[in-house]
């Protein structure tokens, strides 16, 4: 079995509750599945790039550029585990970016001969890890894009089992947040048992 975790946070471990939490999680995955194969992208630290006009007619062509690989490579792994914090009502640029290289017609998913789309990835998982400055209750949680465009691209490309975790309102009081963050590991490390 294959994990891929993408983190997309510029902040540092100590500063950023997403990182944290995927920590805990992926210490949690590892110390349960020894055997598993375990990798790593961090899109800040990797300068990851923005999608550009050669790789797409690239991938359109039907050429092995950045778009392909990226889609196979992604393909390749049995479960995903993405962490983000939530930025102006949707996941920080950097991540978008590499869904656009991973969106591949014939790699990811297809079209019917009815031109529906259809994603290729059955059988996969997925987890979502999200950081929210503040909360997101009904009526406000139609602003709140971050979670529902990643399950819904996931769920594009045929990843159906897909779970998420949360951790809302870390701007507004950081002692407060730091109590919630610490009751909510246990949960976090069940989720990763079971992942």
């Amino acid at each position: 079995m294959k994990l891929l975790c993408i983190i997309s946070n510029p902040k540092p471990l100590e500063k950023s509750y997403g990182r944290r939490m995927t920590e805990v999680f992926l210490d949690e995955y590892r110390r349960n599945n020894p055997s598993h194969q375990v990798d790593v992208i961090d899109l800040y630290a990797s300068n990851y790039p923005v999608l550009n006009y050669t790789e797409i007619e690239s991938a359109r062509e039907g050429s092995k550029g950045r778009m392909v690989e990226e889609a196979e490579k992604f393909k390749s792994y049995d479960k995903y585990l993405v962490m983000a914090p939530m930025w102006n009502l949707s996941v920080p640029s950097i991540l978008k970016s590499y869904i656009d290289h991973i969106i591949v017609s014939g790699v990811t998913f297809r079209y019917t001969k009815y031109g529906i789309p259809k994603g290729l990835l059955s059988n996969k998982k997925a987890f979502y890890i999200g950081t929210r400055g503040g909360a997101y209750p009904f009526p406000a949680s139609v602003f709140a894009f971050d979670l529902k465009y990643i399950k819904f691209v996931l769920k594009f490309i045929g990843v159906r089992n897909f779970k998420s975790f949360l951790l809302e309102n870390i701007d507004k009081n950081p002692e407060k947040t730091e109590d919630s963050f610490s009751k909510k590991l246990e949960k976090l490390r069940l989720h990763a048992r079971n992942f």
